[in-house]
């Protein structure tokens, strides 16, 4: 009667395990019902564990258990390692009853597996009485074991047990395959809506890229500046922008937000110096907490200038990167445009030039001069200025990059302080030389020009900190009086240009009128000149005591100073007193009068002689 009540007992449990496969998919609450359920069933079993197989690791892993310390988790099972992973491997039930066969299989248990087991049973292993290991097989693919042991040994398990532990097996799997299959209906669900949601924003994002697209191509479309599209960039973000040029100028601002032009002016050097060519990149202003966000404007990969975003975030919401990414395509555009229209500009101005030298087409020349505003009638001069690389800028990476760059920063530069110094004028760049045609006054011109290139020389900019290697030298014209003498006074300024680039000394520009002497005394013999010059300066170039050269350098600054006190002190950065001395000290030592007009010219002419020697 025991029995058959048992049998009606088992049954209730498959019944009842299979209307929660058909009620719930929460695995964990399953399973956890069934190793119950069976460990009530089968009256003898002291402990149970689910174990699961793991394909990527290739181990049983206990998913489940009851009557053992949680350190049984721990425990991996290899298949066919001890009864567990015998059962497995077989996809076979597992019944053992007999200690001898127990021991024998549980032989193959690793030992790492042991001390997991001996320190998870209140009991030790070896005294494992009884044990059901049933694979949960599903399709004729075997996904983990359930595992029943007795250690009690006063009655052992029966074939009833078994049968009834397999049943359980079977609605075990079920629930587990179920269990997965659900598992990943939901991650499937959840991977699809976030793949929709991505469609989605995606679609936003190109909506919205594409009216902004649109919407900065009409403004420029209509006559609109950058500062008109920087205006909305920086209302669209809600934050401050200026753009940079390729020579670290900031040409325009958009300023409401956290910082004025001051405030930039003062940062110039920290904000210039974190520019990148072709990367985004950052700088943290810790004095008023605020990120510099630097976007490089580039073309055909070639950098036209930076876009910076002032910011209180480390970094944009995606809508303000687009925003951005935008407004820096459009002004990268505008860059572009305008680029063209100076290299238009200057094969315009170069065609003058060559109209000029022929001196052919006189209407054509008429019509160039009058559009740059500039009358052939009066008297002008040339300046031809050439951009000096040394060997060490030669062998850099991107040299001849930097060099155009450096070319546009002069011709720009030069074209500013050129309408100061000379406001009729015409300036362009041939040849790599940079062209400067002007009006002349005869009557200070000179000490104008000598002024307009000293501050060119002197030029202090970021841009050229960086690229210091590079350097200019200029040659001066004659007066030009008509278009007939143009082309002779041209070549007559390449001829002095050549020279200060050929000159030993440190000559940054000549005049031709100044080599008119040379060249008067290049017709002579060199003995003479050298003769010429050892009976005029000999006493001092040969003067014993380390002070010539101051000596030297005083008197040819005196002498083409036209004899000026004051300006030869304050060149040569020394007292009165100290030129005084050296002024007697100099006519001791050369047995002269400074104040002989016959005495001094002689002089001066052994010093033209020393430049070409």
């Amino acid at each position: 009667m025991h029995k058959k009540h048992s049998t009606i007992d088992r049954l209730q449990v498959i019944l009842e395990a299979s209307k929660l496969l058909n009620s719930t998919q929460d695995i964990n609450y399953i399973l956890n019902f069934l190793l119950k359920k069976s460990m009530e069933i089968i009256k003898n079993g002291d402990t149970g564990v689910i174990f699961l197989y793991s394909k990527d690791q290739g181990i049983l892993k206990p998913k489940l258990y009851i009557g053992f310390h949680e350190s049984i988790k721990y425990i991996r099972l290899l298949p066919g390692e001890s009864m567990t992973g015998l059962a497995f491997k077989q996809q076979e039930t597992v019944f053992l009853n007999k200690i001898d066969t127990i021991k024998e299989t549980m032989s193959t248990m690793r030992e790492q597996n042991k001390i997991i087991v001996d320190k998870s049973l209140r009991i030790k292993s070896n005294e494992l009485k009884s044990s059901i290991c049933c694979p949960l097989m599903y399709r004729k693919e075997c996904i983990g074991v359930i595992v029943i042991d007795n250690f009690d040994g006063q009655s052992t398990f029966t074939q009833d047990d078994v049968d009834f532990l397999e049943a359980i097996s079977a609605q075990a799997a079920v629930a587990i395959i179920n269990a997965q299959n659900y598992r990943r209906e939901i991650e499937n669900n959840k991977k699809l809506e976030k793949y929709n949601k991505l469609l989605e924003d995606e679609k936003n994002r190109y909506q919205y890229s594409t009216n902004l697209h649109n919407k900065f191509s009409k403004m420029v479309l209509n006559g609109c500046s950058i500062e008109d599209i920087l205006s909305d960039l920086a209302s669209m973000i809600k934050r401050d922008v200026f753009v940079i040029d390729l020579f670290y100028n900031i040409t325009s601002s958009n300023l409401n937000y956290f910082i004025d032009i001051d405030v930039i002016q003062k940062q110039e050097i920290n904000i210039n110096k974190h520019l990148n060519d072709h990367n985004k990149t950052r700088w943290f202003d810790e004095t008023k907490d605020l990120y510099y966000l630097f976007y490089p404007i580039i073309v055909n990969l070639d950098t036209l200038g930076w876009i910076c975003v002032v910011s209180k975030d480390y970094s944009l919401p995606e809508i303000d990167n687009i925003t951005i990414e935008k407004g820096t395509t459009i002004i990268a555009l505008e860059h572009l445009k305008l680029n063209e229209l100076n290299d238009l500009e200057q094969t315009l101005k170069g065609d003058f030039l060559d109209g000029l030298l022929k001196n052919q087409d006189k209407d054509y020349l008429k019509k160039c001069s009058q559009k740059y505003n500039f009358d052939f009638n009066d008297k002008c001069q040339l300046i031809i200025l050439e951009i000096l690389k040394d060997s060490s800028f030669l062998s850099s990476e991107n040299c001849e990059k930097i060099f155009i760059r450096y070319m546009k920063y002069y011709y720009k530069t030069i074209a500013i302080k050129t309408k100061h110094f000379f406001s009729n004028s015409i300036v362009l760049i041939k040849d790599q030389k940079i062209i400067i045609i002007f009006k002349t006054d005869e009557s200070s011109n000179r000490k104008n020009i000598e002024l307009f290139l000293d501050e060119l020389k002197n030029n202090n900019s970021i841009f050229l900190d960086r690229y210091e290697k590079i350097n200019f030298k200029a040659g001066i014209s004659n007066i030009i009086n008509n278009l007939n003498e143009f082309k002779q006074s041209f070549y007559n300024t390449i001829q002095a240009l050549n020279m200060a680039i050929n000159s030993k000394k440190n000559v940054s520009y000549l005049f031709y009128e100044d080599l008119e002497i040379k060249k008067f005394l290049l017709k002579n013999d060199s003995a003479e000149l050298k003769d010429f010059v050892d009976r005029n300066l000999g006493a001092l170039i040969n003067y014993p005591k380390i002070s010539k050269n101051e000596f030297i350098k005083t008197l040819e600054v005196y002498l083409r100073s036209n004899g000026n006190w004051t300006y030869t002190k304050d060149y040569l950065h020394i007292h009165g007193n100290t030129l005084s001395y050296r002024l007697n000290k100099i006519m001791n030592i050369l047995n002269i009068d400074l104040n002989n007009y016959k005495q001094r010219l002689k002089l001066q002419i052994a010093f033209e002689i020393l430049d070409l020697l």
